[in-house]
């Protein structure tokens, strides 16, 4: 009885040690319970995931306006926005440097808006995806190189040396290659290292081409993670040479949102809640969006009506949802965030339209966010008033 008993703490020891170190290869790190959290939404203070927060005001002039901000790229010395027309670069300053790459049919210019675009390691050479090739700048802007793509990427990440992790366009067409794929490592020449197939099989009835900007292959500390696109595939996966390592697996349970309605056709939202609705998947979510930091993963849910941002710590698993506004802003009462890159990992990157801004903070009442806010507020009331309507978008740190 002795030894039985022996045995059993020892057994019980290890899978203690195997949870708390989090080293073990047989499972996923994490298991993020999605349900429990969807249905008590709560607010989340900035100050939950972070300390300070810096805006840069983007220079505005005849040649760097921007419409709105659809993806940022940080390096360490400059940032990259887009906003579906043009690829722009700032100093981390805000001032405009120069455009990268341009509209039109020569050497080095796109007829299509790329799908994609991401910095050299060392953030020397830049890397736009245009439907069925990738063009290569340096860091001056300079066309360097056109290399077709025989896979049809739709997302690309540098993995090292000179291999990329490229996702391809999920599409049921019958004339492109990979089509049944999740990623592909390959270096520009089609050199294939290793190429992985989608843990789904997909019909002529889904197709799962996700015009969102969305955001499922990142890197970590060294680390390539990804999500497969659709909201049935619910494992978030480390990238190897050699296979896919489960990272963390989402618990979605009677808020699963089916396979079958992985592509919704309607005009807004209003019919797509009633079709759901009808169906009997109101309410139920997939994630859509992923970031990490050395705390936390941030997701970004959706409903095919509205998001809900959230976020799970790593270190207590406890994982939290707000509603559609994204994180309160706490630390200067600014505009709701929700982080659009994390650089550094420790430096959360967002975005907001400086109209927004402008009419948030000047229609505030002063005396009360100064009051909650103090010298912070008052930082941000500065630069609401040197703001207007023709004003670029601002860039947003916070500070971990």
């Amino acid at each position: 009885m002795k030894k039985t008993f022996f045995y059993l703490l020892c057994f019980c020891s290890c899978l203690y040690g195997c949870k708390k170190n989090r080293d073990y290869h047989s499972g996923p790190h994490y298991t993020i319970d999605l349900e429990e959290a969807i249905d008590n939404i709560q607010t989340i203070g900035l100050t939950e995931i972070g300390s300070s927060i810096t805006y840069i005001p983007l220079e505005t002039s005849d040649n760097s306006l921007l419409r709105r901000i659809n993806n940022i790229k940080v390096s360490d010395t400059y940032i990259l926005v887009d906003d579906n027309y043009s690829i722009l670069m700032f100093d981390l300053s805000g001032r405009f440097i120069r455009q990268i790459g341009s509209r039109g049919q020569g050497p080095g210019e796109y007829p299509w808006f790329p799908s994609d675009y991401c910095i050299s390691p060392d953030g020397e050479r830049i890397y736009l995806l245009e439907i069925s090739r990738c063009l290569e700048y340096n860091r001056e802007g300079e066309f360097l190189h056109s290399y077709p793509m025989d896979s049809l990427p739709s997302n690309m990440i540098p993995f090292k040396e000179d291999l990329f992790v490229f996702h391809p366009i999920n599409t049921t067409h019958s004339q492109y290659k990979f089509i049944q794929h999740s990623l592909i490592i390959s270096d520009l020449y089609n050199n294939v290292r290793n190429i992985y197939k989608n843990h789904f099989k997909m019909t002529a009835r889904r197709e799962l081409v996700d015009f969102g900007k969305t955001n499922r292959l990142y890197s970590h500390q060294g680390n390539i993670r990804f999500k497969e696109k659709g909201m049935h595939a619910d494992t978030l996966f480390t990238v190897t040479e050699e296979e896919l390592i489960p990272y963390a697996v989402f618990d979605y349970g009677k808020k699963y949102m089916p396979e079958e309605i992985s592509w919704l056709s309607v005009n807004n939202d209003e019919d797509a809640e009633v079709i759901l609705r009808q169906m009997g998947h109101a309410g139920k979510y997939y994630v859509r969006s992923i970031y990490e930091d050395k705390d936390n993963l941030y997701l970004e849910l959706y409903d095919w009506t509205k998001l809900v941002y959230g976020y799970f710590n790593k270190q207590s698993d406890y994982v939290k949802i707000s509603g559609e506004d994204g994180f309160q802003n706490d630390i200067d009462g600014g505009l709701p965030f929700f982080p659009k890159q994390i650089y550094n990992d420790n430096i959360l990157v967002s975005s907001v339209n400086a109209y927004n801004l402008r009419e948030h903070v000047l229609n505030s009442s002063a005396a009360e966010m100064r009051g909650k806010y103090g010298k912070n507020y008052d930082d941000l009331v500065e630069l609401a008033n040197s703001l207007d309507d023709e004003s670029n978008p601002i860039v947003i740190m916070v500070q971990k």
